[in-house]
């Protein structure tokens, strides 16, 4: 009787164990999914949906500036110019952007050592922004550090000749003071601060 019963269960097992084979042969394998710091593994989906981050660097001086941040879209919003004077902003997505510098730096007449800081765009005003330091780095963008902050500097308010649908910061050496751009949509941002 027990012959009977095992039988058919071992046919059933040989032809499931050789469809499988002959589909693992047909059917390619699906790469592996790279992890990622915050949630352990990625979906496909979540890294197809992910923020895309940027770098901008200068050397002045001698001295290398870099600044690493997330690129949101604009999609059809101007988000700059809906925000309420007092409004803190990431400058960015996602993790907070972050400025590594070699050098020194006087920044709206305050003295910050070389390192790292995480940076802040301020409404200050109708057509007035700043730009604020804080020290403490390696932070989610959301909810903004609302004390801390280190040093402001003044951001000068354009507005540009072109778009720019994904939000792009630039860097430069100015006559040896740094240089920062911040441009999304037709808002441009600019200031400059020393280097030691």
């Amino acid at each position: 009787m027990k012959t009977r019963t095992l039988l058919p269960l071992l046919l059933l097992l040989s032809c499931a164990c050789a469809s499988q084979a002959q589909n693992s042969a047909t059917t390619p394998a699906t790469p592996a999914t790279p992890a990622t710091p915050a949630s352990g593994a990625a979906t496909p989906q979540a890294q197809k949906a992910a923020p895309e981050r940027a770098d901008a660097s200068t050397t002045v001086k001698g001295k290398k500036i870099s600044i690493n941040y997330g690129r949101p879209s604009m999609k059809g919003r101007d988000l700059l110019a809906q925000a309420p004077v007092g409004m803190v902003w990431r400058v960015g997505m996602n993790q907070a952007t972050e400025i590594t510098t070699e050098a020194d730096l006087t920044v709206g007449g305050k003295e910050l050592k070389a390192g790292k800081y995480s940076l802040w765009v301020r409404r200050t005003g109708d057509d007035a922004w700043t730009l604020a330091f804080h020290p403490k780095t390696g932070v989610w963008g959301a909810p903004a550090l609302k004390e801390g902050y280190v040093a402001e500097l003044p951001l000068k308010l354009e507005k540009a000749t072109d778009s720019a649908e994904m939000l792009t910061i630039n860097l430069s050496d100015a006559g040896g003071d740094g240089e920062v751009k911040i441009h999304w949509g037709t808002t441009l941002m600019s200031g400059k601060f020393g280097v030691k």
